[in-house]
Formats: structure tokens, sequence, C-alpha cells
């Protein structure tokens, strides 16, 4: 009888590390799904990060200058002149912070989420454009630097489907 096909062994390999550790993706979870389905390019980026770094540790954040300009930061630097609101995400849990009537920023950061599993491989959980921040306030993971990067950060409001009764411009956190 034959081995039962684990979930990882569908996955999309992405890269081996520098310290031979195997980095996969499951392509259709989210947040990854999102990301990947809007960058598709992210994936060789992020082969390209992997194959010159060492993996160590449960959790893994790689905040890395590509060197040239790789896309656009959908989280921008906000000023008291910005038209600032919170909402909650469609298939979320907390408030974002959003602001009107701005541009994404162009970046050669990306960021990279990483966990290791129990095989000692790690799993791509989170990609995106930009430099790393921390967690919104009045999320589970939250550190103490949330509360201060969100209060002049926000991300740019581009459509994304909010559930309006949350709509406010009275900071929840």
């Amino acid at each position: 009888m034959a081995a039962p096909v684990r979930a990882k062994d569908r996955a999309h390999p992405v890269a081996l590390s520098a310290n031979g550790k195997q980095v996969y993706a499951h392509l259709m979870q989210a947040p990854l799904a999102a990301s990947v389905s809007t960058n598709p390019h992210l994936l060789h980026l992020a082969e390209e990060v992997i194959l010159s770094t060492s993996l160590a540790g449960p959790h893994v954040h790689i905040e890395h200058d590509m060197g040239h300009s790789i896309g656009r930061s959908e989280v921008v630097t906000t000023t008291d002149v910005d038209t600032v609101f919170y909402a909650r995400q469609s298939k979320t849990g907390g408030f974002t912070r959003f602001v009107k009537n701005r541009q994404s920023a162009p970046t050669q950061y990306i960021t990279i989420k990483l966990v290791r599993d129990e095989d000692d491989e790690y799993e791509l959980v989170s990609i995106w454009v930009g430099k790393d921040f921390p967690e919104a306030p009045d999320h589970a993971d939250a550190t103490s630097e949330s509360t201060e990067y969100w209060s002049n950060h926000a991300i740019t409001y581009n459509g994304q489907p909010i559930i309006s009764s949350t709509l406010t411009k009275v900071c929840p956190y």
C-alpha cells in the first residue's frame, strides 16, 4: 500500500536556502494566494532571496532590498493632511487603517515570512512588495511597535472590499 500523500507534498517548491533548507508554498492559501495572484513575480524574487539566505528558527521574517524597483508598496507614511479611515476588510478579523486619495509608492524591498515545519523545512506563508511592518494593534500578534507604526502609516484604499458597517474615522485601537 502506498503512503498517503501529504498536503506539503502537493505544495509548490520555491527554493533551497543557503544552508540547505527546502522552502515550499501552498499557493491557494491566504494571504499568500492574494499576494502571488496580483504579483506573480514575487515567487521568482523569493527564490532569489532564499537561495542566498541561511534559515534558522521557527519563524523567519526577511526584509530584503533587491537593489532595483520591484513594484509598488500599498503601505505608505501618512501625515495630518491625509484622509484616514478605519474599517474591517472582508475575510479579516481586525481593523485596517486606510488612506484615501494616495498612490502606492515605488519600492525595491520585498518582505518574506516563513514558518518552519516538523520536517525542518520552511513554508512560505506570506510575501509582499515593500518593507516589513508590525501587525495592527488589535491583532493577536501585535507588538509594542504596532500602535506607533500604524498611527502614521496606512494602506492605500483602492476599493478593497470592506464591511461598511465598520467604517469609522475614529481610531478603534
